[in-house]
């Protein structure tokens, strides 16, 4: 039995920004609010709380959610950034929840955007802020090798190989080349050979093992108590949720020799992350386990996290996750249909939005407004992972309709 949830998601908008119509974060974010803010039904003034992930890349600017605040002339009791990296972002729909059960909020609202490919240098920018400036930035390391280490030593551990993560890049562009704003739908549906054929970024990640950057997003989710639903709108009920992280920088992860969380794996290594604890509180919180679940969207920045994640979340022992791809588990025909989008790997990852992507992508799949493919079997019940930093942190929110 589901337990009772703990919020409603009410509101939701979405906007999308490409070279040709390029759009600032700012922007990005006013048009996603407003669309969100019309979906329930509701003014800027009945909004008593903000929460967003950190600054987007292509606006780094200090108190981005107070400069966004402002921007809209829209005073609030309370606004604040949540950076757990990326993971934070799916963490502020917990955040909104608690707010609304302490009797502070009535409608809170979640946001981000980004356009960071549209306005920035992204590969020198991404090694400067996920490398340890005294023991890492000195070898000039960028998020692919970094991210590298991790898949090597899966594959050491575990008897992985390059064909493998293949099978996990195919499977999300099956999604990925459907969905009208996916970064890379026009290169079409796609097969292991042309994965294996595409050029080492890093090594084992080759370019179709890797996401891209993508163009520009921007999202919003209104937030407020279950029993305040209203006929008109089209609730998402949140259930369940949980964080955890272990470190900042990939070298702090392998300096670590114990770790209080369970299930953790015999340290140090690479291949367990801070989503088996997050994954554990959300799954108490919602009195629901993997079988429960009808969907899955993940966060695979690179094609090895798929599998890694899906162990994480309980969905395959250690070890075995790709057998979820490669039993085609997580396609449209599939039990556990994932990344409907084509996730961070098709989809792209537009900066510190794509956290939120993924969240929209989920409240459209349970409402059955899907802008590309839906599963053959809609889904009920929902699953959304958020990661964020090297292997750093993990937020998990279990969602239904």
């Amino acid at each position: 039995m589901t337990a009772q949830p703990v919020a409603a998601i009410v509101g939701m908008g979405d906007a999308y920004a490409t070279r040709a119509d390029r759009k600032d974060p700012l922007q990005l974010a006013v048009e996603a609010t407003v669309a969100a803010l019309a979906d329930a039904g509701i003014t800027k003034n009945q909004v008593d709380a903000l929460f967003t992930g950190r600054s987007p890349w292509a606006d780094k600017r200090s108190q981005w959610n107070n400069i966004f605040a402002s921007h809209m002339q829209m005073p609030l009791t309370f606004t604040s950034e949540l950076t757990l990296h990326g993971a934070g972002l799916t963490a502020t729909l917990a955040q909104a929840s608690q707010m609304i059960a302490a009797g502070k909020a009535e409608y809170v609202l979640c946001l981000q955007s980004d356009a960071t490919e549209l306005f920035v240098d992204a590969v020198a920018m991404g090694a400067e802020a996920d490398a340890d400036p005294q023991f890492e930035v000195i070898y000039g390391p960028t998020i692919p090798s970094l991210y590298a280490q991790a898949a090597r030593r899966y594959f050491h551990e575990f008897g992985i190989t390059e064909t493998d993560l293949a099978e996990v890049a195919v499977a999300n562009q099956r999604w990925g080349a459907h969905h009208p704003h996916a970064a890379k739908a026009k290169h079409g549906e796609i097969d292991i050979a042309t994965v294996l054929d595409s050029p080492y970024v890093a090594t084992p990640l080759r370019r179709w093992m890797c996401s891209t950057w993508g163009g520009g997003t921007g999202g919003a989710l209104v937030v407020t108590a279950p029993d305040n639903v209203r006929p008109h709108q089209k609730p998402v009920y949140l259930h369940g949720y949980g964080s955890a992280t272990t470190h900042e920088y990939l070298s702090d992860r392998m300096n670590m020799r114990g770790c209080k969380f369970a299930d953790f794996g015999t340290l140090p290594n690479l291949t367990h992350t801070a989503t088996i604890e997050a994954a554990r509180q959300a799954y108490a919180m919602a009195e629901l386990g993997p079988s429960d679940i009808d969907m899955v969207q993940v966060s695979v920045n690179f094609a090895h996290m798929g599998p890694i994640v899906m162990e994480d979340l309980g969905f395959a022992k250690k070890g075995r996750g790709i057998d979820v791809y490669r039993e085609g588990r997580t396609g449209i025909d599939g039990d556990l249909p994932t990344d409907t989008n084509g996730g961070w790997l098709s989809f792209g990852q537009p900066g510190i939005s794509c956290n939120m992507d993924t969240l929209i992508e989920t409240v459209r799949q349970l409402r059955g407004q899907p802008l590309g493919l839906a599963p053959t079997r809609k889904p009920e019940t929902a699953l959304v992972q958020g990661a964020g930093g090297m292997l750093a942190a993990g937020s998990v929110l279990v969602l239904a309709a």
